[in-house]
């Protein structure tokens, strides 16, 4: 039996030294950028903020009740809830992100058809920029714009 031995390959010690390089350079890269973590962590609340308005849209449909979205700015939390089950979501709002109150005040409901109890707007003031949260009248639809 003929064994080949081959001098193109790296050693052990050559691939562990690379590998331990690239680690390190992977987990200091975002510490590097601290805008543009925070920037990412806006835009991911933002999604998510959405993201539980059209869950409390569809809960309301799907259980035919009334569904609250209350926003606490002392607290720093929004809540969805219902009277017949109480808290169904809470979440929690990051320290520099603020909603200020547009015509739409800190809270509105869906009924059971999925539309908004009332049309307007309510203000997001990021560390990045301004969004604006609108809901439209009649159909329940509803946006995040950044301003």
């Amino acid at each position: 039996m003929n064994i080949r031995h081959s001098d193109g390959g790296y050693t052990l010690s050559e691939t562990l030294i690379v590998l331990a390089i690239f680690v390190l350079l992977i987990s200091i890269g975002p510490n590097l950028y601290p805008s543009f973590t925070k920037g990412m962590e806006n835009r991911l609340f933002l999604s998510q903020f959405h993201e539980d308005l059209f869950y409390a849209q569809q809960y309301a449909i799907s259980h035919e009740s009334l569904i609250y979205l209350h926003i606490n700015n002392t607290k720093k939390v929004y809540t969805v809830s219902s009277y017949k089950e109480g808290i169904v979501l809470e979440r929690s709002i990051p320290e520099d992100i603020q909603f200020l109150s547009g015509t739409l005040g800190y809270s509105f409901h869906f009924n059971q058809y999925g539309n908004a109890s009332k049309a307007g707007t309510i203000m997001i003031d990021t560390s990045k920029g301004k969004y604006k949260l609108v809901l439209n009248i009649g159909k329940g639809r509803f946006r995040i714009e950044k301003l």
